[in-house]
């Protein structure tokens, strides 16, 4: 079968989960506090591209000239010209001649990406390998040397260059496929209300909400209270406070800017704000909420709740962080990209077509 024909088919799914992510954002828009979604596509593995059967001359291997190793902060950045880089991915071992790693936690070279404090992530990426599997170190200090060569405390633990064989004339992927889905968090615009009860976050945070047995995080400052005087979500949700669910029955109060409720000049309790340091694990619920991320076990992962830095604005509540204008032109850009595939699927499906009827004839 055409292998462009399979190339052609990732890059409509993809684009169609953009697609859906766009939409998503733009029915949200005036949503208060809504975070936009953003699809972070990757291509398939890089594979090696070999002849088969075939005894015409093979041009000859470059002399290897070495691996150039540049290195900024925690983050290795390595090239070559002959050889490859291999790394372990869920679809499959790449190959590739450049290639940026740090180690992780555990001492394992992993690739990363940064998070939206700019801080380096190494969760669920994807582990370099060498002659003897996965490379782990004991010391996040290593060298390498223009060799290829993993050295830490003086030894040497690996090698990341693997030379193919002869009949390798290259490498070919196989189209792109869905990463993961992230949440953008930076902050959307305030908007004045006036009413004592809508409050906004200037600064990363979240307001904790009691769902049952657990709790959740939310951005949509959008309060009111019940019949018991509680301080609820537009959905009837308890906000907490440093001493649980915000009872404020009928008295007259105001809000701090570190969440202190007044009422009488006397703090009865502090609204309990915090971020959260692993965002990445936070994943929506619906209804403006976010949860901590289950594992493989079903155990839900224990968010790391740093203090909150910023300002409790009362009378503000946040908008969303979508701007309607961008996300339209992306829609109007992925709508074309996938025209795009279409067309080379039908060109493709009428070669095949061509192929059939026509050249067999013949």
């Amino acid at each position: 079968m055409d292998r462009g024909l399979y190339i052609s088919a990732t890059s409509l799914i993809s684009n169609r989960r953009r697609m859906d992510a766009i939409s998503n954002n733009l029915a949200n828009g005036n949503t208060t506090g809504y975070k936009k979604d953003v699809v972070i596509s990757e291509s398939f593995p890089n594979v090696l591209l070999s002849k088969i059967n075939d005894k015409s001359h093979t041009a000859p291997i470059k002399d290897f000239q070495g691996v150039e190793v540049n290195q900024e902060g925690d983050v290795y950045k390595v090239s070559l010209e002959t050889g490859y880089f291999r790394v372990e991915t869920p679809a499959g071992i790449d190959h590739s001649k450049e290639l940026n790693f740090v180690v992780d936690e555990s001492g394992y070279l992993k690739t990363y990406y940064r998070n939206e404090n700019g801080n380096i992530k190494t969760d669920g990426e994807n582990v370099v390998l060498g002659k003897n599997g996965p490379i782990r170190v004991e010391d996040g200090d290593i060298e390498i040397d223009r060799e290829g060569n993993i050295m830490s405390n003086g030894q040497t633990i690996d090698n990341i260059v693997t030379f193919a064989n002869p009949n390798v004339i290259g490498t070919m992927g196989n189209g792109v496929r869905l990463d993961r889905l992230r949440t953008n968090f930076t902050q959307g615009n305030f908007i004045e209300t006036n009413n004592t009860l809508d409050l906004a976050l200037k600064g990363q945070g979240f307001f904790k909400v009691q769902v049952e047995d657990e709790t959740m995080y939310t951005r949509d400052g959008n309060f009111k209270l019940n019949n018991n005087g509680e301080l609820v979500t537009s959905n009837g949700l308890n906000i907490l406070g440093q001493d649980g669910p915000i009872v404020l029955g009928n008295n007259q109060f105001s809000i701090e800017e570190n969440g202190d409720i007044i009422v009488d000049n006397a703090v009865i309790d502090t609204i309990d704000v915090v971020d959260v340091e692993n965002k990445e694990y936070l994943r929506k619920q619906g209804d403006n909420l976010y949860k901590m991320l289950e594992d493989g076990n079903g155990q839900t992962i224990n968010g790391e709740e740093v203090p909150f830095n910023g300002e409790v604005l009362s009378g503000y509540i946040e908008g969303s962080n979508v701007n309607n204008i961008k996300e339209m032109v992306k829609m109007i850009s992925v709508l074309r990209n996938y025209e795009a595939g279409q067309k080379v699927i039908k060109a493709k499906d009428d070669m095949l077509g061509k192929a059939v009827s026509e050249i067999a004839r013949v």
